[in-house]
C-alpha cells in the first residue's frame, strides 16, 4: 500500500509499504516482515503529471468545441448563399432564350457543383451535431431502427433489385437519432458501392461479443456485455490497406464521377460509434465484398 508517514521534522512523506508474513507450521503469523520506501517525489511528480494532463484535456476540449461551433456556424451560413446560387442558376435556365449548348453546359456545371456544396454542408452540419453532449442515451431497439432505414431506401433496393437479409438485433441504451444515421450511412454504403451486372447482397446480423474477442479491443470494458454488428454486401470491396482511412473524414478510395458522396459517411459512423463507447472496422476483397463490424455496449457508459 502507499501511504504516508511523519519524518522526525514533522513533515508527512509517501512511502510505498510492502509486507509478508512469516508463519508457523499450522499457518499461524508468528511475525510480519515488510519495508517501506520513500517514494514522495515520485508521488508528487506523478500527481503534478496528472494535474497537467487534466489541464492539457480540458484545454483540448474547449479548443475542439470551438472548433466544432465554428464549423457548424460556417456551414449554417453558407446555406444561404449557396440557396440563392441554386435559385437564380434555376431562374436562369428557365428564362435562358439562347439554345447555346456551351452556355447550357456552363449552368449545368454550376448546379451539380452547388448541389454537390449542399450535400457537403449538411454532411459537415451532421458531422459537427455528434459532439452534443447534451443528448439523452435511451433503450433503443436496433429492429425498429433498422426497419425505418429499410423504408426509406425501398424505391432504390427494388431498383437495384436487391436482397437485404437481417437477423435479430438487440436492444440497447444509445441516442437513436445517432443510431439512425449510423444504419443510414452502413446500408447506403453497401447499396451504392455495387458491381454493375451483380445484385446487391447485404447482410446484417449481430452476436454477443466473446470475452476472447474483447481481449482484442483494449479500449472495451471487460467487465461489460457488448455486441458485433456486422454489416456485409457483394460490391466493389477495397483493398485492406485502406481499411483505416476509409474511416477519416472527406476520405475518398473512388472516382467521384462513379460513385457519390462526399466522404463524411463513415467518418461520421465512426464518430457515432466512438460517441457511444464502442469500437468500428472493416475488411474486405477487392470486387467480392466487405464487412464492417460495428461494436456496441449493452449500457451506456459514462467512462472507460
Amino acid at each position: 500500500m502507499e501511504c504516508r508517514f511523519r519524518r522526525y521534522d514533522g513533515e508527512y512523506r509517501w512511502h510505498l509499504t510492502r509486507a509478508v508474513p512469516e508463519k508457523d507450521s499450522e499457518g499461524n503469523v508468528m511475525v510480519w516482515i515488510g519495508t517501506c520506501t520513500d517514494i514522495h517525489n515520485q508521488k508528487l511528480f506523478a500527481e503534478e503529471l496528472e494535474k497537467n494532463v487534466q489541464e492539457r484535456t480540458l484545454d483540448l476540449k474547449k479548443i475542439n468545441h470551438e472548433l466544432e461551433q465554428f464549423a457548424y456556424a460556417a456551414s449554417h451560413d453558407l446555406q444561404e448563399p449557396l440557396r440563392k446560387i441554386i435559385m437564380f442558376s434555376k431562374l436562369l435556365e428557365n428564362n435562358l432564350t439562347s439554345t447555346d449548348e456551351m452556355v447550357l453546359g456552363y449552368i449545368e456545371r454550376i448546379s451539380t457543383s452547388a448541389d454537390r456544396m449542399r450535400i457537403l454542408i449538411n454532411d459537415l452540419l451532421n458531422f459537427s451535431k455528434l459532439s452534443d453532449t447534451d443528448i439523452k442515451y435511451e433503450a433503443t431497439d436496433l429492429n425498429s431502427i433498422l426497419k425505418e432505414v429499410i423504408a426509406d431506401f425501398e424505391f432504390l433496393i427494388m431498383q437495384k433489385e436487391a436482397t437485404l437479409t437481417c437477423g435479430e438485433l438487440p436492444v440497447i441504451e444509445a441516442i437513436p437519432l445517432q443510431m439512425n444515421q449510423l444504419f443510414y450511412n452502413m446500408v447506403s454504403n453497401a447499396l451504392k458501392f455495387t458491381i454493375n451486372g451483380r445484385k446487391p447482397l447485404i447482410i446484417i446480423q449481430a452476436t454477443v461479443l466473446s470475452q476472447d474477442e474483447m481481449k482484442k479491443f483494449p479500449s472495451l470494458n471487460q467487465s461489460t456485455t457488448y455486441f458485433k454488428i456486422d454489416v456485409v454486401d457483394n460490391g466493389i470491396g477495397f483493398g485492406n490497406e485502406y481499411s483505416e482511412q476509409i474511416f477519416a473524414i472527406f476520405k475518398r478510395l473512388n472516382n467521384r464521377s462513379d460513385y457519390t458522396g462526399t466522404g463524411i459517411g463513415l467518418a461520421l459512423c465512426k464518430k457515432i460509434v466512438f460517441n457511444h463507447n464502442g469500437e468500428i472496422f472493416a475488411t474486405a476483397v477487392e470486387n467480392q465484398g466487405a464487412n464492417f463490424s460495428i461494436i456496441l455496449p449493452q449500457k451506456h457508459l459514462t467512462t472507460i
